[in-house]
């Protein structure tokens, strides 16, 4: 390979590379995530500075360590949303391991934790997970979140999750939300813009949250609806906030697969069909697919694949204006400015 090949080859790794890294950045700087924090005290409730915790991940392995300051305190930010597991370690107190730590996207999640006076070769295990991880107790936004149990269990038409979003108070069939217009919704996925600015226009619930990828309950780990006051790391609009999150893998696999059938015999008849003796027009559905996540790198790298098809056939009525019998006879029928049946005779 010639000096100039190889030079132009080198500038467009480099390119690359810079491309990515400014897209990841600027994908952390939108919403998407979560955040852990909390304050280490001791029986007596004085706070313990020092103190090392260790933030890990259930599904994947993956840790996070950090040390709490002069006044007791962690943070974790930039948390991908999902299970988590604290530990926490201090000269003089026995470990403490807290299971079942929710992040859930575009909500801190306070996990105060106390600490016991003995050895740290001793384990005192506790669970958080109780409503102490749904209700905000962080800042001023309003909104609730789904996790993927919920979004699995709920009946949904067609399996769109779009569905769902309206499912709280404040929102209206249509769109709007606490008084915001039903195009002033901004919708994430992954932190990434993915607002639908043509059909998104329409006012009826679907176009109010629809986005220009269709999200299907299979793919949605979670998502959180900000229906009022949300802070600067939302973005833009002043209606709902929609932050979707989709799956990843971990380090079991997991998957599913799925197959609805709709068919003719279970469809009911139009009531004008009946009354005019139509039978019922054709509808066959099939809506099918699966997904399948796993580990390709235990603790480290992971994938996840999800799939969707839809095969429809339907029959749809047409109404149309078709001239009486008579007029084949030169007959010609119409009524006259009386509302009075009139007659000629074209022959």
């Amino acid at each position: 390979m010639s000096n100039s090949k190889t030079s132009e080859w080198m500038n467009g790794v480099l390119a690359l590379l810079a491309a990515f890294v400014l897209i990841s950045g600027s994908t952390l700087a939108q919403s998407g995530i979560s955040s852990v924090n909390g304050t280490v005290v001791d029986a007596q409730g004085q706070v313990v500075a020092g103190a090392t915790v260790k933030l890990t991940s259930t599904g994947q392995g993956t840790t996070r360590t950090t040390t709490t300051d002069g006044s007791g305190a962690y943070t974790f930010s930039a948390v991908t949303p999902g299970g988590y597991s604290l530990e926490v370690e201090a000269s003089g107190f026995k470990r403490s391991i807290v299971r079942d730590v929710q992040a859930l996207v575009d909500k801190s999640t306070s996990i105060p934790i106390s600490l016991e006076v003995g050895a740290v070769t001793a384990n005192v295990e506790v669970s958080a997970g109780g409503i102490e991880n749904i209700v905000n107790t962080q800042d001023a936004s309003l909104g609730n979140n789904f996790v993927s149990r919920q979004i699995s269990q709920l009946p949904l038409e067609g399996r769109n999750v779009v569905g769902l979003l309206s499912l709280q108070p404040g929102v209206t069939p249509e769109g709007a939300v606490s008084g915001g217009r039903q195009d002033q919704s901004n919708i994430t996925l992954d932190g990434v813009d993915v607002n639908d600015q043509q059909t998104g226009l329409n006012i009826d619930q679907d176009a109010a949250f629809s986005a220009v990828l269709r999200v299907t309950p299979d793919s949605i780990e979670e998502f959180r609806v900000t229906t009022l006051n949300p802070d600067a790391t939302k973005g833009r609009s002043a209606g709902a906030q929609v932050s979707l999150i989709t799956k990843s893998g971990s380090n079991e696999f997991r998957g599913n697969l799925f197959e609805y059938h709709r068919n003719t015999l279970t469809s009911a008849n139009d009531w004008f069909n009946n009354a005019a003796g139509i039978e019922r027009p054709k509808l066959i559905r099939n809506l099918f697919g699966g997904s399948l996540g796993g580990p390709i790198v235990k603790d480290r790298i992971f994938f996840f694949y999800n799939y969707e098809g839809m095969r429809e056939a339907k029959d749809a009525g047409v109404t149309q204006v078709v001239p009486l019998p008579s007029l084949g006879q030169g007959i010609v029928k119409f009524f006259d400015s009386s509302d009075a049946l009139r007659s000629l005779d074209i022959n």
